[in-house]
C-alpha cells in the first residue's frame, strides 16, 4: 500500500482540511473498529456502509498534515482495519 502525505494543504480564512477515508475492516471487527474510529479526535462522523468498503469516515482538521498523521498512525493502528482509501476535499477556484 503506497501513501503519500499532502504538505502545506491548508484553507484559507479558517476553514478546517476535510477528508473522506474509505475503510477495508477485516470480518466481523466492524463494529468493533467503528466505536474505535468514532472516538478519535479528527474524526466527525463515521458510517458503516455496502460496497466493497465497510466504513467511510469524515476527518476535519486545521491542515492536511494532521490528517494523514491519523491516518497513518491512528486508523492503521486499529485492530481490524485492513486498509484505508483517503479522499481530501480540495476547493476550485
Amino acid at each position: 500500500m503506497q501513501t503519500a502525505i499532502i504538505r502545506g494543504l491548508s484553507r484559507k480564512g479558517g476553514e478546517d482540511v476535510k477528508a473522506f477515508v474509505l475503510i477495508k475492516v477485516e470480518p466481523g471487527k466492524v463494529k468493533q473498529a467503528i466505536e474505535m474510529i468514532s472516538g478519535m479526535l479528527t474524526v466527525k462522523e463515521a458510517y458503516c456502509i455496502t460496497g466493497p468498503d465497510d466504513i467511510i469516515a469524515v476527518l476535519e482538521s486545521e491542515d492536511a498534515k494532521s490528517i494523514s498523521e491519523v491516518v497513518i498512525t491512528g486508523l492503521h493502528d486499529v485492530e481490524g482495519i485492513k486498509g484505508t482509501d483517503t479522499r481530501m476535499v480540495i476547493e476550485l477556484a
